[in-house]
């Protein structure tokens, strides 16, 4: 039953991702490396219910009604968002350049927010959530506040199944001090390829909830772009830490 059900929800997610495409049966079964007479079940299962519609036998299955609703339905983590979105929003623009807010849940990177706002980049989120924990910024952060047994589990697992690292984090008798480091500071930066990458803790009554991220082209990296981000996104992360925290006494 469960993993007739995981079958069914990563057929979901990849006509939710391929979207506004519609996603054909043959690309879908390739994808997910499921056997034809299977994703057709599933496929019908999903289409009698609502939560997918068929364009055409050829062009495939796009969200239906039914995800669309719950979609603008779902609340998640709503308080956070509501002060996390415009203070991003206000960064990107202030940067000119792609500003996100991540979560770490049941070892997996979750976009929440982003906006992009360099018009010489084009972003498009492939995936609802990421394996890439130890190949990005944010991805550190958020191992970084977990207990040490929970990151060396994150650790032997995503080495195990082969996701990507980078080289000074692939070390497992180092990797604890590293991560302590990140721990303990205001935010984390390096390169990635052709980006540069930032990450900043953002904390809910005193907790590490979620990091901010910011991502630009290396190209454009200089002391004086760096130093206008470190202010920027430390005060962020202080507005927004500080919207969603509540005081539960006075006086």
């Amino acid at each position: 039953m469960i993993k007739v059900m995981d079958k069914t929800f990563a057929i979901l997610e990849e006509i939710v991702i391929s979207s506004p495409e519609p996603l054909p049966p043959l690309e879908l079964s390739r994808r997910l490396r499921l056997n034809r007479a299977t994703c057709s079940r599933l496929l019908k299962l999903l289409l009698d219910s609502g939560y997918i519609l068929q364009v055409s036998r050829q062009k495939g299955y796009v969200p239906g009604p039914k995800i669309l609703t719950l979609s603008n339905m779902a609340a998640f983590r709503k308080n956070l968002l509501a002060v996390a979105r415009p203070v991003i929003d206000r960064c990107a623009e202030a940067l000119q350049n792609s500003v996100q807010i991540a979560q770490l849940y049941n070892g997996k990177r979750y976009i929440l927010y982003y906006r992009n706002c360099n018009p010489r980049r084009v972003i498009r989120l492939d995936r609802l959530s990421f394996d890439d924990l130890f190949f990005t910024a944010t991805g550190l952060m958020l191992v970084a506040h977990r207990e040490p047994g929970e990151r060396m589990e994150l650790f032997r697992r995503l080495k195990a199944e082969g996701k990507p690292f980078f080289e000074e984090f692939k070390n497992g008798k180092t990797i604890q001090k590293k991560l302590d480091s990140i721990c303990g500071s205001e935010f984390f930066e390096c390169r990635k390829g052709i980006q540069w990458i930032y990450a900043f803790p953002v904390f809910e009554n005193g907790v590490f909830t979620a990091t901010l991220g910011v991502s630009i082209p290396f190209s454009e990296y200089n002391d004086s772009y760096r130093r206008k981000i470190v202010k920027l996104m430390k005060e962020a992360s202080r507005e927004i830490s500080l919207g969603v925290s509540t005081l539960h006494s006075i006086g």
